[in-house]
């Protein structure tokens, strides 16, 4: 007795993974043997709903507020910091619910396993707990609340409407169509914290729990770390029979539908329209499901592809994105997404996209098969990268399907082994895919969701609420509301009962001396060592090398964009769209855009341009602003094939009348979406208080861009002035891919890459044309801090220390502040800053309790950004931000006072946590290369996150009250900060006159054209 081996498979052939169930209590185990320094954990159950209360959702989040065995609010995320872990997190799905947790290490894992499976299975789901986590309404009147706050942020905005829309629509009377998340009337009519408790009762059940894990940790372990559990589970007595979800057949769509819906906006100028099909049965059809995948990737991705072509490529486009997606439900989801469609132009999407496909599947556009091909090894070359972009993750979301839809152990075989259909389907011909084309996308019924940017949509919903909320606090009356305040303040009080100190500090701290991060060795042309096979001093630039094990080489080209003139940095976002969307001149001949597009489709598991490291977008630039980047990964038998596609894109692009209009264009109508992201909009707002008007950062920003491009786009039509933009451009190029301007970054296996017998070399020789080559020419890295593009303190100050803007398209609030901080990431100081604020923001920590506890805002964070020499405060969908914001600075006070209380376990806890997010910068071989690639910008010795590591430890209270005093300080000071707040335009001034109450200067802007970022 006890938990038998059912199969052991290797998802794509790398990672072995198990599975396992227990004879006693049914509950099954599935572990990956991911390499690397962490272990992750995914608690996954198959839940359903039948209604819009958001039942799931609701109790995903109360899950977290105590256990039977650990009846305390917030003990779980306490333990889990001790456990080398930072927190732990959850996600309701429409068919799932998933409990997560990561640590540095298995120690720690084992220790925090039962208690979270504790909590999952046996949660204490008190009327407290629901009232501050799910829902009520505050003294004021207003309706606030953790999930409330959540859904309020992403009810009305476009794409949520339109996706729920689409599934009302393709799923009708069935569980499919309900909004998991919860809908904001049923939150406050028709959710109880009885149905919440009958939900858990009928799907929170052993037989229906996988315990998914990935990492490096004995199965043995974890079956004696899960045996308390197993004894609890036995005591309780048998369970009632159980109906696995899902298993309810589904009513055949009976008719096509096309709808318009509006949503809530500032501007009338660009929509979203989807179009979906029924696809294959997830449960028994999963080989047609990856069949439809590919055909639905030849049809929609890269520029090369027939929608894209006809939707997007030309001088009128009928969108800027197009992508499309599957929902593996019991009977799938196919759907295509339009985004960015001009006002004007959605009625005719869905009968141009039918001519589309009916012109492939008569014969009059023949298929390509030799693209059909290339398509299919780039999806089995992806889906091996992800192993190591994202090896956890990619192991855990294919188990996932086939915990919800296999039916039998085989399925376990395929799901996780996709590319051995994908090889098969390599060997199928032209009639397959246009039977399956006619199946699925031609003779099938579809829905069609148009959704429309609305002012009028914007002026209703404000109104509507302004009367809700009106009538409600008249409905209550003086004495209701008190009663709602005195409700909430006991609620508070009952969460806030600390746990015994030993409950927590019985759970051990690991160690961090077992933990094996990912082998890494750097090599630098400046210095003498060479990895095998390549001898660094011959590439013609500056060089970096990174060896490590991996399957695949990564090829970086940086760009260093400093010497641009004013006149011609503007153009840097269209010409890093134009790198890799254009012709290439090979010799006499010029290669059109398509076969480039396509070449690099059939060659390279990814290319992209970059400006900055981990933008958000486009038109945010990200960390190391004056630096753009060409990335490409490839097959370690391609590295000479990338390298020449890379000096052929840098050096051999030629930018045309056509192309450059329709990059513009496309660039032009993505930001309409942008305009709408109520998060970044913040930060770009922030960030342009804070940079100079002639660094790239505000050049590139979203409403600067808008404009240039527009105006570009119009002097296109002058044949003299579309010389100049052409010349602009060239000219642009020709400055970044000087030699002492460029340097090359490079991962892979060197030992393996030997191997090849190829001259590693030389392939880069070509990277610096012969008329380049200057005798003198010293070849040296150059990495410029983004603080030095910042405007000096006073000048920063002196237009206006804090801007609130109106954006119709958000219901929640978004602040960004900041202050001056420290410049440099070797800073003795930089450590105990992070331990420091590790403490206040860690998971059930002071902010944590106090803005999150009480429903004030889903998010918050305060984090150094060295490159800037920023420290950083921020609210993420703030239902409350004034009450968010008053929180966080009282909590900055008691902390910064002289006499200040440290408490010994919630430091010991900030420790580990802050531990495990220093290791967690490395858990994948991508991340790996990253942080290596960093290391030279930061300026940092290699190695640098295991010496944080080892740093932690010794940060002592006096440093803490040290660097608090030096730094945190400034953050809430009236006078050092700066601060852009995004809110709803009815919300705007009244946040404004509640921060100037403070002492704290506010200038209000009804609209973005009006801000700092025009």
């Amino acid at each position: 007795m006890g938990f038998k081996h059912l199969i052991t498979v290797k998802a794509n052939e790398v990672i072995p993974v198990h599975k396992y169930r227990s004879d006693r209590t049914g509950l099954t185990v599935i572990v990956g043997e991911v390499e690397g320094p962490v272990v992750n954990g995914y608690f996954t159950l198959a839940t359903e709903a039948r209604d819009d209360d958001g039942l799931p959702h609701t109790l995903e989040h109360l899950i977290f507020l105590g256990s039977e065995k650990y009846p305390y609010k917030g003990i779980l995320d306490l333990v889990a910091n001790r456990c080398l872990a930072s927190g732990t997190n959850a996600w309701t799905d429409r068919d799932h619910t998933c409990y997560t947790m990561t640590t540095a290490g298995s120690e720690g894992f084992l220790a925090l396993l039962p208690v979270y499976l504790d909590h999952i299975l046996y949660p204490t789901l008190t009327d407290s707990g629901f009232i501050t986590e799910v829902h009520h309404i505050t003294g004021e009147g207003e309706d606030a609340g953790v999930v409330y706050c959540e859904m309020q942020g992403r009810e009305n905005t476009g794409e949520s409407r339109v996706n729920l829309e689409m599934v009302r629509a393709m799923y009708p009377n069935c569980g499919y169509s309900a909004e998991t998340g919860g809908i904001l009337s049923n939150l406050r009519i028709s959710t109880t914290n009885e149905k919440v408790r009958a939900y858990h009762a009928s799907f929170y059940r052993p037989d229906n729990l996988y315990v998914i894990i990935t990492g490096q940790i004995k199965p043995d372990d974890i079956f004696k770390a899960i045996e308390p559990i197993e004894e609890k589970i036995i005591s309780k007595g048998k369970l009632p029979p159980f109906s696995k979800p899902w298993e309810t057949p589904v009513e055949p769509l009976a008719e096509s539908k096309n709808i318009k819906i509006h949503y809530p906006a500032d501007e009338e100028d660009c929509g979203l329209v989807n179009v979906a099909w029924r696809g294959p049965m997830a449960t028994s059809e999963y080989d047609i499901l990856t069949s439809c995948s590919v055909i639905l990737r030849y049809l929609t991705d890269t520029s090369a592809s027939p929608v894209q072509r006809e939707f997007i490529e030309n001088h009128d486009p009928d969108a800027s994105r197009v992508s499309y997606s599957i929902v593996e439900n019991s009977v799938s989801l196919l759907y295509i997404s339009f985004e960015n469609v001009p006002l004007g132009k959605e009625d005719n999407i869905f009968p141009k996209l039918a001519a589309v496909l009916a012109t492939i599947a008569q014969g009059s556009e023949k298929l390509d098969m030799q693209r059909m091909r290339n398509v299919i090894e780039r999806y089995r070359l992806e889906a091996l990268s992800s192993l190591e972009s994202n090896p956890h993750d990619d192991i855990a979301f294919h188990v996932i399907g086939d915990v919800l839809y296999g039916f039998d152990e085989s399925e376990f075989d395929k799901r996780l082994n996709v590319n051995r259909q994908l090889n098969k389907l390599k060997e199928k011909d032209e009639d397959f895919w246009l039977n399956l084309l006619r199946v699925f996308f031609i003779n099938n019924k579809h829905v069609v969701v148009r959704a429309l940017p609305s002012v009028e949509e914007n002026r209703r919903t404000a109104k509507a609420e302004s009367t809700r909320l009106e009538e409600q606090r008249k409905s209550l009356g003086d004495s209701g509301l008190q009663e709602k305040e005195k409700a909430l303040a006991e609620a508070m009080q009952s969460n806030e009962l600390p746990p015994p100190d030993e409950m927590i500090t019985s759970i051990p701290v690991p160690s961090t001396e077992g933990i094996k991060f990912y082998p890494v060795e750097i090599y630098r042309s400046t210095e003498k060592k060479n990895p095998s096979g390549l001898t660094m001093s011959d590439i013609p630039v500056y060089s970096e090398a990174y060896d490590l094990h991996t399957n695949f080489c990564y090829l970086k080209v940086t760009m260093n964009t400093e010497p641009l003139s004013a006149e011609l940095r503007p153009y840097l976002v269209l010409l890093l769209e134009l790198l890799t969307e254009s012709p290439v001149r090979r010799g006499d001949v010029l290669i059109p855009y398509e076969e480039v597009v396509s070449t690099l489709e059939s060659n390279t598991v990814e290319t992209a341009t970059e400006l900055g490291f981990a933008s958000s977008n486009r038109f945010s630039v990200g960390a190391y602003s004056s630096t753009a980047t060409l990335h490409m990964q490839v097959v370690r038998e391609k590295y000479a094939t990338g390298i020449n596609l890379i000096i052929e894109l840098l050096h051999k692009t030629e930018f045309n009348n056509e192309r450059i209009k329709v990059c513009a264009t496309k660039l032009i109508n993505e930001v309409a979406q942008a305009k709408r992201e109520g998060n970044s909009i913040a930060k770009d707002i922030l960030k342009a208080m804070r940079y100079r008007v002639d660094s790239n950062v505000r050049m590139c920003s979203l409403l600067k861009q808008s404009k240039f491009l527009t105006t570009l786009v119009e002097r296109m039509e002058d044949p003299d002035m579309a010389t100049v933009v052409i010349a602009h451009l060239n000219k642009a190029r020709a400055i970044m891919t000087q030699p002492e301007n460029l340097a090359v970054h490079m991962a892979a296996d060197w030992d393996t890459m030997k191997d090849l017998g190829i001259d590693l070399s030389s392939p880069w020789k070509e990277l610096v044309p012969a008329a380049d080559e200057t005798p003198d020419f010293v070849k040296r890295f150059v990495s410029i801090q983004d603080w030095k593009h910042m405007m000096s303190e006073e000048d920063t100050l002196k237009p206006l220390a804090g801007v609130v803007v109106g954006l119709g398209s958000v219901e929640s609030a978004f602040l960004f502040r900041t202050c001056r901080s420290i410049i440099d990431f070797n800073d003795p100081d930089y450590v105990p800053l992070l331990l420091f604020l590790q403490y206040l923001t860690q998971l059930e920590g002071p902010l944590w309790r106090q803005i999150r506890g009480q429903g004030f805002a889903y998010g918050y964070n305060i984090v150094p950004r060295p490159n800037e020499g920023l420290l950083y405060f921020t609210l993420y969908r703030a239902s409350n931000v004034v009450a968010a914001f008053k929180e966080a600075e009282s909590i900055m006070e008691k902390q910064l006072n002289a006499y200040a209380e440290w408490d010994s376990t919630l430091l010991e806890s900030a420790r580990s946590s802050l531990i495990f997010e220093i290791i967690a910068r490395e858990n994948s071989i991508e991340k790996v290369v990253h942080t290596s690639m960093l290391a030279s910008f930061k300026q940092v010795p290699a190695g640098f996150n295991q010496s944080l590591v080892r740093q932690v430890g010794k940060v002592t209270k006096e440093d803490l009250v040290r660097v608090g005093n030096r730094y945190v300080k400034d953050l809430f000071s009236t006078s050092k900060t700066c601060t852009a707040i995004v809110c709803h335009p009815d919300k705007a001034s009244d946040v404004a006159k509640a921060f100037e109450s403070m002492g704290y200067s506010m200038k209000v802007e009804t609209s973005l054209e009006e801000s700092v970022l025009a």
